[in-house]
């Protein structure tokens, strides 16, 4: 309770911080992986509801700015005051997950994320303060400060911050709910030309941790297993007009401030649309030496070598009611092979959106997931049974809709079905190659 008391007086000292500024007042188990969201609308404002891309808004959004034609972007109160440049906001989501298979360990096999079977999850309480860079295009201080309690801590989580070697100075002590701190930085400069420092969330993928960014409440497997979550370091970005944007930065490895190894890693990214927006492709990078057996198997050495994982992501925006959106991805991990070598995993993502209305948005979800190595999928919860090695190809298809009673609360159900091919068994505690879910969360947003 100190831990947590300190940390929730971190966050507060920082809202009354940027609060001033702006002159106004606001009135651990098994080794993991694991250990975007501006505020401001697009330039040149808000767009028209009923243009290509008429879902966007101003409303949080994943850095990569893929998902703002879909996600529902007006919020009707606010708990907290908001000013123009500083706001304190945040959401509550939870949900249940039904498996058709029933497993004895309550897991939906090698899940990480949403990964508890037939139960109440509760997935975020999320607290943001933040201060965005000045909107009129001069130059400006900001920063903003994220906190995480719920399920979903344990992928929010960085070595030497929230975790450490030998637990001693964890801030949890439990693997089902927890507190993660998955963003705490400064940025300066201006809406075109900006440089981040501290910690933040990846630019590489596509889905990501705040539920309020993600259409589905499950996971894809590349969320899940690809890549890094967050980021330590720094990371500049370039956006001379509303079409072209360019990240580039560098960070310490995946989800490290102090950890193994520490190594620098390049991230970097760009991003180009045409005017109105419905066409856009993004293509984001991250390469540097990392530890070559997150997996913890018994035929791949303990080093450190070269890690790189890369995103490819086309949009398409037809009408103002359909989007598609096309993501590939690879990842390597120089003598990260059992047998010797690179380790390799690789996918490809696609979804298809379409608005039925202001209240409901319908969506699908088809992935395929390459394991080549069984490296990656099940790096997971220290009590969850289903473990690496899972080499094979994994495939699911989700379909469900959003549903929005009012402009602060998001109900979301879904239909998913997952299959894989290979030579494990990795659903149902071993015993299955594949399952089928039925589940539905709910976000209220203050």
């Amino acid at each position: 309770m100190p831990k947590l008391r300190r940390v929730v007086g971190l966050l507060s000292c920082m809202g009354l911080m940027l609060a001033q500024l702006n002159g106004g007042a606001l009135g651990q188990g098994q080794r993991m992986e694991a250990v975007v969201i501006p505020v401001q609308p697009p330039e040149g404002g808000e767009v028209a509801p009923n243009s290509v891309g008429g879902f966007e808004g101003d409303d949080p959004v994943l850095n990569d700015d893929v998902m703002t034609g879909v996600i529902y972007r007006q919020q009707g109160w606010y708990l907290f005051p908001q000013t123009e440049r500083v706001s304190v906001r945040g959401w509550l989501d939870g949900g249940f997950m039904g498996n058709a298979g029933n497993p004895g360990s309550k897991f939906n096999g090698p899940y990480n994320a949403v990964d508890r079977a037939n139960e109440a999850m509760f997935n975020q309480a999320y607290l943001i303060a933040e201060r965005v860079l000045p909107g009129d295009g001069t130059f400006g201080v900001g920063g903003r400060a994220d906190l995480l309690y719920g399920e979903d801590f344990l992928l929010a989580l960085s070595q030497g911050w929230e975790v450490f070697p030998g637990k001693e100075g964890n801030w949890n002590s439990g693997q089902y709910y927890g507190l993660a701190m998955p963003q705490l930085y400064g940025e300066f400069g201006t809406r075109e030309l900006s440089m981040k420092l501290g910690h933040f969330y990846t630019i590489v993928g596509y889905e990501g941790v705040p539920a309020v960014g993600n259409f589905f409440y499950s996971k894809s497997y590349s969320y899940q297993f690809a890549g890094p979550f967050t980021e330590w370091g720094g990371l500049a970005s370039w956006r001379p007009n509303k079409n072209l944007e360019v990240n580039g930065g560098l960070v310490n490895g995946w989800n490290i401030l102090d950890g193994v190894p520490n190594a620098v890693s390049f991230l970097g990214k760009a991003r180009v649309q045409n005017d109105p927006n419905s066409l856009a492709a993004s293509f984001a990078i991250i390469t540097g030496d990392q530890f070559t057996n997150v997996a913890g198997l018994p035929t791949v050495a303990n080093g450190k070598a070269n890690r790189t994982r890369f995103s490819l992501i086309l949009e398409a925006r037809p009408t103002d009611r359909w989007e598609y959106v096309f993501h590939q991805w690879l990842g390597t991990q120089a003598d990260g092979a059992p047998l010797g070598g690179t380790a390799l995993w690789a996918g490809i993502d696609q979804y298809l959106y379409y608005s039925v209305s202001e209240k409901w948005k319908a969506g699908a979800r088809f992935e395929w997931f390459n394991d080549v190595d069984g490296t990656r999928v099940g790096l997971n919860r220290p009590a969850n049974p289903n473990k690496p090695s899972l080499p094979g190809n994994y495939f699911s298809l989700t379909v469900g809709p959003n549903y929005l009673p009012t402009e602060n609360l998001m109900i979301r159900p879904e239909l998913r079905w997952d299959f894989y091919d290979g030579d494990a068994k990795p659903y149902n505690d071993g015993s299955k190659t594949e399952q089928l879910m039925l589940g539905f969360d709910v976000i209220l947003k203050f």
